[in-house]
């Protein structure tokens, strides 16, 4: 077991964690995680194991290009994966005007596979009725709950402050993060929730420039 997840590592979680939470509930995720994709075809053929390290740029690349094709938007992650037998990025956005997209990047060229029809926020079922935000502060005042989705609101800010290189980066820790989180035991997970509720306890009443700079010093520090 890797010992070397630390509380900035687990914070790191906690922000792009935050940056899809506060945009996108989980029912969405889960809808696009299963989505049909049109006949694509890509430069790299390949079978659904042994494909790392045959990509041709980078994951920044392809959050790049992907960006570049909806106007007002933000990569917001990545992932290198196999669909249809081919080597992609899957890559998400997130509009100013709160719309969510996904493109595929072939991995080898860059070209642009794919590019969804956007979500919108009408169309995510129980994100403010019953989402888990609510739940999570079902005790506070209605003045508590605003203060806190407007902190974690400035987490989503100050992660897309951040330039693709540096959001990039984080993101392919997150990944290794949640690897290693997977590996924990339930008292080791425990004792990292309560340092990390601690940490951001600390870190949500910071302003959003405070906020991107944290962030900064530790994707500096990886």
């Amino acid at each position: 077991m890797n010992k070397k997840i630390t509380i900035s590592s687990i914070a790191a979680i906690v922000a792009i964690t935050a940056v899809l939470a506060v945009s996108l509930p989980v029912d969405v995720l889960a809808d696009y995680k299963e989505y049909s994709y049109p006949e694509i075809s890509g430069s790299i053929a390949v079978g659904d194991s042994d494909y790392q390290g045959l990509e041709q740029i980078t994951l920044s690349d392809a959050m790049r290009i992907a960006q570049g094709q909806v106007t007002d938007s933000n990569a917001m992650w990545g992932d290198l994966k196999v669909i249809q037998g081919y080597l992609v990025y899957k890559v998400g956005l997130l509009s100013d005007d709160d719309k969510f997209y996904k493109v595929l990047v072939d991995a080898g060229n860059g070209d642009v596979l794919y590019v969804s029809d956007a979500k919108t926020k009408d169309s995510w079922a129980n994100h403010s009725k019953d989402g888990k935000w609510k739940d999570h502060y079902a005790d506070l005042t209605p003045e508590q709950r605003e203060l806190k989705m407007k902190q974690w609101g400035e987490v989503k800010d100050a992660f897309f402050a951040l330039d693709i290189d540096e959001r990039a980066k984080l993101v392919m820790h997150f990944m290794s993060m949640k690897s290693q989180w997977d590996g924990l035991s339930d008292e080791q997970r425990d004792a990292k929730k309560a340092e990390t509720k601690e940490f951001m306890k600390e870190l949500l009443p910071l302003s959003v420039e405070e906020k991107t700079e944290r962030l900064r010093q530790y994707i500096n520090s990886i």
